[in-house]
């Protein structure tokens, strides 16, 4: 068990979003959002160097703070802990930088999270936060710690809740992930060898997950949550006339609320595809960098990735994958009770499970979805290379249709996405691999995922944009002899 310490900044800031399917478009509409900033200050009373400048009982700190006026993101900083843990939020209101007089209350509010309801974040039931006041000399700030002790496992989230149609649609959300502690994965089995390195279930060994893994490769206190990497895919909408009749102090009717960008991760495609702005140096401290808000995925066939899925818009979300089936392990933080049925079987069968191609996600609701980069070669590798049953190569159609028009074969980023040269690929240079090993002219694989009302796939009615990203999948580790 932790004790973790989060601060987390209110106030107000800029985003941009493209206005087109461009990659590394400058074509962008500049957008005014509310927002948090901030992160962990410190786990165990040891801070995190990175941000020590949100310790708000050091004096020295304060000037620090206000300069993060206007730095508002959407999503908010991602928080996260394990099961057991105490953890601890404080709250500032800071104020707003383009909005100096706009003096609103704010809250945390921990969307799912069992709590007393003074720590609810509902302000008409409790409280809110006021603005600090810049005074000359600074007088400390006015805060409150909200604190939350998780009991399971699960993707949450959080948002403001004072005047929520407003503030949560303006951008003041973040995701709240709870990982299975070591000694909930105890309570259900599954335990680790110390001396051998291998997870057991039972005490039956597992030698199919890796020694490498630890207590948050498990999405749930279940064996069959495990996971390679996990993607957070946090969903929202953005009318953007309400936003600027905020900023400009024109009041909006909520009931014409008409949006005309939707975000995975606060940004719009293809912004989906480049790294996230929030994500921590690979030097950063441990704590900081156990998960982040990337949104493109990019795995190695046969490993499994978790999807935790968010939905913070006004509108469901008919979130749809190509090329595989998920499995749905959880729904707002607790365990499928199909996986339930399978929890002491060693590999479960698909009969007991929720699958599926299309999730539909409500506002408010989480799911976390697993799946697996199922390696395609044998089924397919030697249609597309080779030809068969009379049919020519899928290689050599496309070689033929490049003839005709080499624009109707499509670059296709590759992660990481560098806007100064971004690395592009498209079918006919994997097609003109070199032959010899059977991984060529097969990788890499690329699949999108998406909004299936694809009218949301668009920014401000431009197709392709939107709720859009990809799964890249590469070849498979070279088994050693």
């Amino acid at each position: 068990m932790s004790n973790r310490h989060y601060v987390l900044l209110a106030t107000d800031g800029l985003i941009e979003l493209p206005l087109d399917g461009e990659l590394c478009t400058q074509n962008r509409k500049e957008v005014y959002i509310f927002g948090f900033t901030g992160g962990l200050l410190e786990v165990d009373g040891i801070k995190v160097k990175e941000n020590e400048y949100l310790d708000y009982k050091n004096s020295d700190n304060w000037s620090a703070i206000l300069n993060k006026k206007g730095t508002a993101t959407i999503p908010s900083p991602l928080v996260w802990g394990e099961v057991g843990d105490n953890i601890y939020i404080t709250l500032i209101n800071i104020g707003m930088k383009y909005l100096p007089d706009f003096r609103d209350f704010h809250t945390i509010h921990m969307h799912g999270a069992h709590v007393a309801t003074q720590l609810d974040g509902f302000p008409e039931s409790s409280f809110g936060v006021p603005m600090w006041e810049e005074t000359d000399p600074l007088t400390a700030p006015p805060n409150i710690t909200y604190f939350f002790h998780p009991e399971n496992p699960g993707t949450l989230m959080y948002h403001c809740h004072v005047e929520a149609s407003e503030h949560v649609q303006m951008g003041m959300y973040g995701a709240l992930v709870i990982y299975p502690s070591m000694e909930s994965l105890a309570e259900n089995g599954i335990t680790k060898c110390e001396s051998c390195g291998y997870w057991k279930l039972n005490d039956e060994y597992l030698y199919h997950i890796p020694k490498t893994a630890t207590n948050r490769n498990f999405a749930y206190n279940n064996i069959h949550s495990y996971f390679d990497k996990e993607y957070v895919m946090l969903l929202s909408d953005i009318d953007s006339v309400w936003h600027e009749s905020v900023r400009a102090g024109i009041p909006f009717n909520a009931v014409n609320f008409k949006p005309d960008f939707w975000l995975v991760n606060g940004r719009a495609f293809p912004d989906t595809l480049l790294p996230h702005p929030l994500t921590p140096s690979y030097y950063s401290n441990k704590n900081l960098t156990q998960i982040d808000y990337n949104s493109y995925v990019h795995v190695k066939t046969n490993e499994k990735f978790l999807l935790r899925m968010i939905n913070m818009g006004y509108q469901v979300v008919p979130w749809h994958i190509h090329g595989w089936h998920f499995t749905v392990v959880g729904k707002d933080s607790h365990l499928s009770p199909f996986l339930k049925l399978a929890e002491n079987c060693e590999h479960f069968d698909h009969e007991a499970t929720e699958m599926g191609f299309t999730n539909t996600i409500g506002s408010g609701e989480t799911y976390d979805l697993i799946l697996s980069a199922d390696d395609k070669r044998a089924v397919y590798r030697n249609y597309i290379v080779n030809g068969q049953d009379g049919f020519p190569s899928l290689c050599k159609q496309l070689r033929e249709i490049q003839k005709i028009d080499p624009n109707s074969i499509f670059n296709i980023p590759e992660e990481p996405v560098n806007c100064a040269n971004p690395k592009t690929i498209n079918d006919i240079e994997i097609c003109d691999q070199p032959c010899g090993d059977p991984n060529d002219n097969f990788f890499p694989q690329f699949y999108p995922m998406h909004n299936h009302d694809d009218y949301k796939v668009t920014n401000n009615g431009v197709y392709p944009g939107g709720q859009l990203t990809m799964i890249q999948t590469d070849a498979p580790d070279k088994i050693m002899q």
